[in-house]
């Protein structure tokens, strides 16, 4: 389904979601210290993953929610604002798999690296 290269597609992480905020716009995107995605819904309640990959990173914030990092091909996607993991590190996802948790309404953040350059993911996301 998602590929890397010029024909890279990653699936809406919210199945209802659409983006809500861009932290920088198109032009300047590896400019800026501000990077990703806001995805919003106010129906679903689950995040799933937006490409294929081995999760390695799950790791708690300070406000109490979680960051989850999905690696595939030296690319990093990397979502901030999950309120309970469901997968564990060393896990592959698919896309479309169980992720995590989410409160509808809230803003998941989404991130995405190729290697340890910034990567606008809007360029590939598809949300309504």
């Amino acid at each position: 389904m998602a590929q890397v290269g010029d024909s890279l597609v990653l699936t809406c992480p919210l199945a209802n979601g659409s983006i809500r905020i861009i932290r920088s716009s198109d032009k300047n995107y590896k400019e800026t210290s501000e990077y990703g995605v806001m995805i919003s819904s106010r129906f679903d309640s689950t995040v799933r993953a937006c490409h294929e990959g081995k999760v390695v990173i799950v790791k708690a914030t300070e406000d109490k929610k979680y960051d989850l990092v999905i690696s595939f091909k030296g690319y990093y996607f990397w979502y901030a604002g999950i309120t309970a993991p469901k997968i564990k590190e060393g896990a592959k996802v698919k896309p479309g798999d169980l992720i995590g948790a989410y409160t509808p309404g809230d803003l998941l953040e989404l991130l995405m690296f190729n290697a340890e350059e910034p990567e606008n993911p809007r360029k590939y996301l598809k949300c309504k």
